[in-house]
């Protein structure tokens, strides 16, 4: 029994004397480590990004008991979010504090805790330091290829654009920022019927801001009537000639209306589109438009019935009937023919 005894203490012992060695001897190590650099305030607005956008490698320097060691190299890819202090904007090279450094791998590997940073490889980190800022901005709509009845009402002619200070330092005037809407909002009125009033809602892109910006309204509704690119008219008291074809004019027929009066030529109102200065043109005389009733042979053999007939118009270039044109009734009746002189 007193053997056993003996065995326990030693084994005992023996732990005790390996645990202490553990602690009490050192090994140093150096392992690779990723650093990202990010605000150590959410609050500030502040935005931090290495001067390189590859993956920035650093060589960390450790010492202290072999266990932590062993179980530090026995991690891959290490990697850690390092906070930086409030800096003005631009480009900056931060000195890695070892004591800053230590405390903030402590809070995510636990064995930190028992190591010592002897020192980081590189110990400067070269970062651009930015911020967001906000700013009113004016918008309008300048750029404009439509043409519009009445002027485009905006249903707000100001909104809050938030941006990065260093975008904000290449603007033409950064305390008057003007944003025109006017490519976007014909974008989406070219979508709708023209000659009458509606409302879109244009987006404001806020890339145009550069990266991460944002704005407040994101979007704005616009009330506009486009001008129609086709003007509808009415032109009254058209001439309507009756005319026989060239192989039925020696035949002794002649047209006449429903009440028996000859007919050779009528008016008609008839109904035009076209574009506005064609049509204006046509409406106010400068060119003129005609219709023709053409007799046929066809026709010739249905005389002295009553039959309505539609002219066919001959109008100007590019104008076009906007509608079916009224007809026109007529017969055809045997012409009376003059006493043969003795």
């Amino acid at each position: 029994m007193a053997q056993v005894k003996l065995l326990s203490m030693t084994a005992v012992l023996t732990a005790l004397i390996w645990a202490s060695a553990d602690r009490l001897v050192n090994e140093n190590a150096t392992v690779e480590i990723t650093i990202t650099p990010i605000p150590a305030s959410t609050d500030s607005g502040m935005v931090v990004a290495p001067v390189s956008q590859r993956r920035v490698g650093f060589e960390l320097h450790v010492s202290g008991p072999r266990r932590a060691v062993e179980t530090l190299q026995a991690r891959e890819n290490l990697a850690l979010r390092f906070p930086v202090p409030e800096f003005p904007t631009g480009r900056r090279s931060l000195a890695i504090d070892a004591t800053v450094l230590r405390s903030e791998l402590a809070k995510r590997w636990s064995e930190f805790a028992r190591l010592h940073v002897v020192s980081i490889d590189p110990s400067i980190m070269d970062v651009v330091i930015d911020h967001f800022v906000e700013r009113s901005a004016e918008v309008d709509a300048r750029t404009l290829t439509l043409a519009y009845e009445n002027p485009p009402q905006i249903q707000r002619t100001s909104t809050t654009v938030r941006l990065r200070e260093s975008v904000l330092d290449t603007l033409p005037d950064r305390d008057a920022i003007q944003i025109d809407i006017g490519p976007d909002m014909e974008r989406l009125l070219r979508e709708k019927p023209f000659g009458k009033s509606v409302t879109v809602t244009v987006p404001i892109d806020a890339r145009r801001f550069g990266e991460g910006a944002g704005i407040s309204p994101p979007a704005l509704d616009v009330t506009a009537s486009v001008r129609s690119r086709q003007r509808v008219e009415q032109i009254p008291t058209v001439p309507v000639l009756v005319a026989l074809s060239f192989a039925n004019l020696e035949k002794p027929f002649r047209a006449v209306g429903r009440d028996g009066n000859p007919i050779s030529l009528v008016t008609r109102t008839i109904t035009v589109t076209g574009p506005p200065d064609a049509v204006a043109r046509l409406a106010r005389g400068e060119t003129r438009a005609y219709g023709i009733i053409r007799i046929k042979e066809d026709d010739l053999r249905e005389k002295n019935q009553l039959k309505a007939y539609v002219p066919d118009f001959h109008l100007p270039p590019q104008v076009e009937l906007a509608s079916e044109p009224d007809s026109v009734e007529l017969q055809l009746v045997p012409a009376v023919q003059p006493p043969d002189r003795p």
